[in-house]
């Protein structure tokens, strides 16, 4: 084949994955794709500088420097990509300087001697070394993918590709043999390179599927983490209200029937408190109030703040009766407790009452029976204190007359 001809498809293909390459850095936007459209812009441009070295011989030394310096930037350009794959990647002051002395030396090749086979063997060594360096970076990276694994056999088949060419000029500088297969070296190089663009655009897409994962499993720890917050009191930690409907709704599509009971409570003279200390104590009371009840419940059972003071416990499988029983403790739990802001032990009373329900159909009516029961048993505790007052002042005035006769 016409070495000026190979050239020219070699051209084209570049071409192609440079346009490639371009294309994709307007939807992604990732360190290596930027650093390997740069490189093979640089290797577009150096293959068109070798075109024209065999068409205009008199500019051929400077189009030569360019070939080479390009070709260089197109190695270290593909190094710094393969780099900025790992998460440590860092290209500082000292990577910038590592280019200085090629640049020297892209121009210093042409003049090295009238031998174009001594210069070139020279030059397919460096390149294959470049080669090599990004096949050993990328190595590093441990990204085991489809793509990393194209990349490698493709940077490890343009490192034995140079490294020929090496042998092969080498062999022909010293006349030892005739070399024919340089003839489809261009060919050879294109197949080579469209291998590595390939396994590029491969890691990359692999590299944004990734991130979408990523950000997708960000995304749904976020809704979830917001779905929580939707359905948690803030201030106790309970269940609140949409909560509640949501667990009907879901268990209701379940179609499982439950049978359990349904308490009631609500927490007395919280308004004294408030009143007397502030809301801040006031509050610290209710989570006081919720923590003595998840003391008593099962882990199974739920807790819903109702709405101010008051809160419901939903317990599947357990009867009135039972929860009756085991509540009795709440108490005993809140009886001379410390709580920041009060400056003695006090006593929080909380009344409640348990209705129980045989199927989903029924807890709104259990709740509203629960309730009244609720307040029937606060009113009576408020009456029983009331009648312990009335009868401690009766008790205060008799002695008071007995004192006057």
């Amino acid at each position: 084949m016409d070495s000026k001809l190979g050239l020219i498809i070699q051209i084209a293909g570049v071409a192609l994955i440079t346009l490639l390459t371009l294309f994709l850095r307007r939807s992604i936007n990732v360190p290596a794709l930027r650093h390997w459209t740069n490189a093979w812009l640089f290797q577009c441009f150096a293959l068109f500088c070798l075109r024209l070295a065999f068409s205009y011989e008199e500019y051929s030394l400077q189009l030569l420097g360019f070939f080479f310096l390009s070709q260089y930037l197109f190695g270290y350009l593909l190094v710094l990509g393969c780099r900025s794959l790992s998460k440590d990647s860092k290209t500082g002051i000292l990577s910038e300087i590592f280019v200085l002395p090629f640049i020297l030396l892209a121009f210093g090749l042409p003049f090295l001697g009238s031998e174009l086979n001594l210069i070139i063997n020279v030059h397919s060594l460096l390149v294959a070394g470049f080669f090599a360096i990004a096949f050993s970076t990328l190595w590093r990276t441990k990204l085991k993918t489809f793509g990393w694994k194209v990349m490698l056999v493709a940077l490890g088949l343009l490192v034995l590709d140079f490294s020929h060419y090496f042998a092969e000029y080498a062999l022909r500088n010293y006349a030892v043999m005739s070399v024919g297969l340089l003839e489809y070296n261009s060919v050879i190089d294109l197949v080579l390179q469209i291998l590595l663009g390939f396994g590029m655009v491969i890691i990359l897409l692999e590299q944004v599927l990734n991130d979408a994962k990523v950000a997708n499993e960000k995304l749904k720890k976020a809704h979830e983490k917001l779905e929580e917050l939707a359905h948690i009191d803030p201030l106790t930690t309970a269940l609140n209200r949409h909560a509640f409907y949501g667990y009907l709704n879901r268990k209701g599509n379940e179609g499982k029937e439950l049978y359990g009971c349904l308490g009631f409570f609500d927490i007395d003279d919280l308004k004294e408190v408030n009143d007397q200390f502030g809301h801040g104590v006031g509050d610290a009371v209710i989570r006081s109030v919720v923590r003595a009840i998840r003391d008593l419940i099962r882990s199974e059972d739920l807790i819903f703040r109702w709405g101010g003071d008051e809160f419901f416990v939903l317990m599947i499988g357990v009867s009135a009766e039972a929860a009756a029983v085991r509540m009795r403790k709440v108490e005993e739990i809140l009886k001379d407790i410390n709580i920041d802001g009060v400056p003695y032990p006090m006593t929080i009373c909380v009344s409640h009452a348990f209705e129980d329900f045989t199927s989903l159909s029924e807890i709104e009516d259990t709740i509203q029976k629960a309730d009244a029961g609720m307040y029937r048993v606060k009113q009576t505790r408020k009456l029983n204190q009331d009648a312990d007052e009335i009868s401690e002042i009766l008790d205060d005035l008799f002695e008071d007359i007995e004192v006057v006769r």
